[in-house]
């Protein structure tokens, strides 16, 4: 049942794969970034994977948050989706755009 919720590699869905991969780049770039200016900090994996998470914290949240919207098992009413896909949309626009196809 948890499963959808979780996003990742999804070789029948290329949008979720799409989101997934997109949000891989993503953090690896912060990691690259972060360890790139750490200049021999002992605690500096720990500060750069701090600042990789934190860049796709809010995408993987997103990606979340639109598989329950899209999903049948909460019933949610037209309003709700309706605000559901406003908070996906602030949460990360471009996780939002490639889960949908944009």
């Amino acid at each position: 049942m948890s499963e959808p919720l979780v996003l990742g590699y999804d070789a029948g869905d290329v949008h979720r794969t799409g989101a997934f991969t997109n949000l891989v780049a993503r953090a690896a770039e912060a990691y690259r970034i972060s360890l790139h200016y750490a200049d021999d900090d002992p605690d500096a994996a720990g500060e750069a994977m701090t600042h990789a998470l934190g860049a796709v914290a809010r995408g993987f949240a997103a990606a979340t948050l639109e598989t329950l919207a899209q999903g049948e098992v909460l019933a949610l009413s037209i309003e709700k989706k309706l605000h559901l896909d406003e908070l996906i949309v602030e949460l990360d626009l471009e996780t939002s755009e490639i889960l949908n196809g944009a």
